[in-house]
């Protein structure tokens, strides 16, 4: 599947089925928290598959086509609200400090 003909984010999005706090207290987060990812699956629903720091690469290979992409193809990011421009080689750190709360050390 090709990311970039992933249809753009549906105009009302939520946390629902958000579970723990992390959302409210990011300085509480730990890598093996799991949260449902907010991307767009391929049929225009969003993706609802369980991830956390570990999976993030493997999930979006797998299940977003973001796999086999030269290291400076800018990637947009569809997760639920975001739209952010990121080059590629950045794309996994993006998804795991602005929407699974991970902080970097």
């Amino acid at each position: 599947m090709d990311h970039q003909n992933v249809p753009i984010n549906p105009p009302s999005c939520s946390l629902l089925g958000a579970v723990g706090d992390t959302y409210t207290n990011p300085q509480n987060h730990i890598c093996s928290f799991c949260r449902p990812c907010r991307y767009p699956s391929s049929h225009g629903e969003l993706c609802g598959e369980i991830i956390n720091c570990n999976t993030v690469a493997t999930h979006f290979g797998e299940w977003h086509g973001i796999v086999d992409l030269p290291r400076n193809v800018r990637i947009i990011c569809q997760w639920c609200g975001c739209l952010k421009q990121i080059s590629r080689h950045n794309f996994v750190r993006h998804v795991r400090e602005k929407h699974l709360c991970h902080q970097r050390s």
